[in-house]
């Protein structure tokens, strides 16, 4: 509706803040202003321009969702279009990969020796968490796949029209006649074109004409050229042969490095087109028939959250999963520091083995090639929560996933395991309890190591309290933490006595 009072579908009676709200905003360019304004807005109505917004929207955010969503391992890439890659945000890697490699990335693949394969071997790592936007198909409303949107495939498909001759065809630009690879989606057929000459090696070639008569799995990402009620037609920019479980499970335990490699079993490396997959994809312990509470740690892209928004999300929706009268948890926010050039730890996949392998198995989303790729990817923070019950992390998951563009995935959390404890051993600085928030403190943060002043934060209490998220918002004391913080100062006040008086040190 309008700003002002006559101005096209204007609305007098409507308040100055709703006519300011975000739910009212439209952003047009200056052409279609003309358009939908024109003869005082007749030809487009409040509820049409309503829809049409909100379309875009839903459009939109699941753009958002898929860039952050595609980690695929892959055995193999079979097919890379170096040109149109190299156009794509964050495609420079690929260019600068294939000079490294002394490829001439304007140049078919073959005729150019062992170049391609190692620039393929240089470049794989990029595809395995690659950035652009890409919308899941199978995870897509078959509406929302439109004309220009990059798609990310995985599934088992036929080839056509491929031929076995050593220099391919040039293309003729039909698809009766060009080469491209096929599969059934939600009683569509989804049909992905690519150009030969693009292909990574000969096995690849030979791996395609098979797929003519056998299926075969291919994943990777592509243009949306065109789509009708009775098919979707792809130009793809990269595909390869994801990586299965058996094939991670022993190239980790051939390369692994530490005693962590003896522990993993092949159910470990479960993989799914991403991360963020369907809850039938999760991985890890069934549920307990008990119930029982348990802790979990969501995982977090510290370089897309402002100060406090992990928070905010993640109270958000354990009010909405965890019902009013039982809901009584604890959360903390820290990061994982796991990049080993910085910090001498096991390398990330190291580390992901030791978060997920050996019993007994943890709830997670992750495989461990995902762990592994996320945590040398991303600078990832997490949010603590305990007392959540394990019925409940299906839907926590599937609800951070639907409300937050930098939500990454989640691990159940053992601090039994070593491993846990490094990482996720952080105190409580939360209590959600019904409808209400309290703000953790312990006996030395409220009176300081010398007990001369308050040392909290009011400002956060102020801040909390202006979000309206809760009934009341309040300060408690952790006991437990203070109780620590006792021991921990009658520890140093031993121990400086020992340096004045250890006779006296030791009657202590």
């Amino acid at each position: 509706m309008a700003l002002g009072d006559h101005g096209p579908r204007a609305d007098p009676t409507l308040p100055i803040e709703a006519r300011n709200a975000v739910s009212n905003l439209l952003l047009l360019c200056s052409t279609c202003h003309d358009i939908v304004d024109k003869n005082n807005g007749e030809a487009y109505t409040v509820e049409q321009l309503s829809r049409l917004k909100a379309e875009h929207e839903t459009w939109t955010a699941a753009l958002r969702k898929a860039g952050q969503a595609w980690r695929m391992s892959y055995s193999s890439i079979d097919y890379l279009n170096v040109p149109r890659v190299a156009m794509l945000p964050g495609g420079d890697v690929v260019q600068q990969a294939a000079q490294r490699a002394g490829l001439d990335p304007t140049r078919p693949f073959s005729g150019q020796g062992f170049a391609p394969g190692m620039f393929v071997g240089t470049v794989r790592p990029v595809f395995e968490s690659w950035r652009g936007h890409a919308v899941p198909l199978d995870e897509a409303r078959p509406d929302a796949i439109r004309q220009g949107m990059y798609v990310a495939f995985n599934a088992p498909m036929r080839s056509r029209n491929v031929s076995n001759r050593p220099f391919p065809r040039p293309l003729t630009g039909t698809w009766q006649d060009d080469p491209y690879l096929s599969f059934r989606l939600d009683g569509r057929t989804v049909m992905i074109r690519y150009d030969p000459q693009w292909l990574t090696t000969t096995t690849a070639g030979t791996d395609l004409v098979s797929a003519a008569t056998e299926q075969a799995t291919y994943a990777g990402i592509g243009l949306v050229v065109g789509e009708s009620a009775d098919a979707i037609r792809i130009s793809a920019l990269f595909f390869g042969k994801p990586q299965t479980a058996e094939g991670a499970f022993m190239k980790y335990v051939i390369q692994g490095e530490d005693e962590t490699a003896r522990t993993v079993s092949v159910d470990d490396f479960e993989t799914g087109l991403s991360s963020r997959g369907s809850a039938s994809q999760l991985l890890g312990a069934t549920r307990d028939p008990s119930n029982d509470d348990v802790t979990v740690a969501l995982h977090f892209n510290e370089l897309e959250v402002d100060p406090g928004q992990i928070q905010r999300e993640t109270f958000r929706q354990l009010m909405r999963v965890v019902p009013e009268f039982r809901r009584d948890l604890t959360v903390a926010v820290g990061t994982l520091f796991t990049h080993s050039g910085l910090t001498g730890l096991p390398k990330p996949l190291d580390i992901a083995a030791a978060h997920l392998a050996g019993e007994p198995k943890v709830w997670s989303t992750h495989s461990i090639n995902g762990l592994g790729t996320l945590l040398a990817d991303v600078e990832v923070a997490f949010a603590l929560v305990r007392g959540v019950r394990r019925g409940q992390l299906d839907d926590l998951h599937q609800a951070l996933l639907a409300e937050s563009e930098s939500y990454l995935g989640a691990v159940e959390v053992n601090l039994r395991r070593p491993t846990h404890q490094h990482f996720y051993g952080v105190s409580p600085r939360y209590r959600l309890i019904e409808a209400d928030l309290r703000l953790l403190y312990s006996a030395k943060e409220c009176y300081g190591e010398l007990g001369d002043w308050d040392h909290r934060s009011h400002e956060l209490l102020d801040e909390w309290e202006s979000e309206e998220i809760f009934k009341s918002v309040a300060w408690e004391e952790d006991k437990e933490q203070s109780a620590a913080d006792e021991r921990q100062a009658e520890e140093e006040m031993s121990a400086w006595l020992a340096t004045i008086d250890p006779d006296e040190a030791t009657a202590d």
